[in-house]
């Protein structure tokens, strides 16, 4: 089953530029920070597609729900993350407003899988992200639609303060 907001597959080759978050303490997300004990994953980009983001994840024993699979909660803060990579790339202080997520099959720990995250829209308040784990055949596991806060300067200054 096709979603409107699943990620059309495309191949590795057009991401050839390794880039890492740059949102705010990234080296302390559990998700994608160096010190992740749920995910190995890295990030590239493509100068002619700067909408796009391809994630390559390997998913560690800690991410485990059902036997041998991901647990679901671990598969949708990846999906949330790497939104919110692209989103920060592109430029866009952001925070997570919501995300509606389809499952279509169960993900296999120590799967090598792709994330393919696509910047959809922008506007004065708002982001719309989507995003879709493949396994590296092209198969659909999960996908999710974000919708992202820009955030105001004086919350941007909050959150960099901590307060």
């Amino acid at each position: 089953m096709s979603l409107p907001w699943q990620v059309p597959f495309k191949p590795e080759t057009e991401f050839n530029v390794h880039t890492r978050p740059r949102f705010l303490n990234w080296e302390k997300s559990f998700v994608s920070g160096p010190d992740s004990p749920l995910y190995e994953i890295t990030h590239w980009k493509s100068p002619e597609s700067p909408d796009w983001l391809l994630s390559k994840v390997g998913f560690k024993a800690r991410a485990e729900g059902p036997p041998g699979h991901v647990h679901g909660g671990a598969s949708a803060g990846l999906l949330d993350e790497v939104m919110g990579v692209l989103a920060w790339d592109r430029e866009h202080a952001c925070v997570t407003r919501s995300l509606q997520i389809h499952y279509a099959r169960a993900i296999p720990i120590g799967l090598p899988a792709k994330v393919l995250t696509r910047l959809v829209e922008v506007d004065s308040r708002s982001l719309e992200l989507h995003s879709t784990v493949y396994n590296t055949e092209g198969l659909p596991y999960v996908s999710c639609q974000g919708i992202f806060h820009i955030l105001t300067a004086t919350q941007l200054a909050r959150f960099k303060t901590g307060i």
